[in-house]
C-alpha cells in the first residue's frame, strides 16, 4: 500500500492527523489527556495560587542571606533532596536535619558558604506567579522551624 504515490500520501495524512489530533482538546470544555495522544494536562491544570515548602537559608557576619544549595543539604539530584527535606521536616525533625547542613557547610571550601556563621531551616509560602515573574521573590508568609551556628 505504501509503495505507491497514493499509498504514501494515505499514510502521510494518517500520520499528520494523528498528530494533529490532541489540537482539539484546546476547545473542549473538559480536556481528556490521553495516551499516546496526550493533551498534557499537567502544564494547563488550575493550579493553586500559592505553594508552602522547606528551604535551608545561610547567613554571613554581615548578615547577608545566601539560599544553600541541594548538594549541602542531601545526597542525590534536586528533586530527590527536596523529597528528603518534605519527609524530615513532616516528622518534624528539624533540629537533626539542621546540624548536618551546618556540619557540611563547616567543611565548604567554595565562596560564600565558606563565609557562612549560621544556617536556618525555613518554611515558606510563595505566591506562584510573583515567584516567577519577579527577580527576587519574597515569600508571602515565612517561619525559621530551626537554626544552628556552623562551627569551623
Amino acid at each position: 500500500m505504501i509503495h505507491t504515490p497514493r499509498g504514501a500520501l494515505c499514510f502521510g495524512l494518517l500520520i499528520i492527523g494523528a498528530v494533529l489530533w490532541p489540537l482539539q482538546e484546546n476547545w473542549s470544555s473538559s480536556p481528556r489527556d490521553d495516551f499516546p495522544l496526550s493533551y498534557y494536562p499537567m502544564f494547563t491544570k488550575k493550579r493553586m495560587p500559592t505553594h508552602t515548602l522547606p528551604y535551608f537559608v545561610g547567613y554571613d557576619e554581615q548578615g547577608r542571606a545566601y539560599h544553600i544549595p541541594p548538594s549541602y543539604i542531601g545526597e542525590g539530584g534536586f528533586n530527590q533532596v527536596r523529597r528528603q527535606l518534605n519527609k524530615q521536616v513532616r516528622k518534624r525533625k528539624y533540629h537533626k536535619v539542621t546540624r548536618r547542613v551546618a556540619a557540611r557547610l563547616a567543611r565548604a571550601g567554595e565562596a560564600p558558604y565558606n563565609r557562612l556563621r549560621r544556617v536556618e531551616l525555613k518554611r515558606g509560602t510563595y505566591e506562584y506567579d510573583s515567584f516567577f515573574l519577579s527577580p527576587y521573590p519574597r515569600p508571602l508568609r515565612e517561619r525559621t522551624l530551626s537554626s544552628k551556628t556552623i562551627r569551623r
